[in-house]
């Protein structure tokens, strides 16, 4: 069981976390277990398709980063890879 609070020690990532006695008798943050063990946590199959902002420039007008939206995009000679141009003297 994962917590939310950003100083639960160890106990945080135990696998035994939810049926720890150290854990409901400890005054405090446990920092060192002898019975720790890594827990792992199952995550939740995606509910949506998400998609990036380059992915969503491109979509919308065949362009991907600065070029998405530049005034010179249509006359430009200066390639325009498929990530996307981030940094560009003529962007405007």
């Amino acid at each position: 069981m994962l917590k939310t609070g950003a100083a639960m020690g160890v106990c945080a990532a135990c696998k035994y976390d939810p049926d720890c006695i150290y854990e409901a008798i400890s005054a405090g943050t446990i920092l060192q277990c002898e019975q720790f063990e890594m827990g792992f946590l199952e995550r939740p199959a995606p509910t949506a398709q998400v998609r990036t902002w380059t992915e969503t420039a491109r979509h919308t007008n065949g362009y991907a980063g600065l070029c998405s939206n530049c005034e010179h995009r249509e006359t430009c000679i200066y390639p325009k890879p498929e990530g996307g141009v981030w940094r560009c003297e003529e962007y405007a």
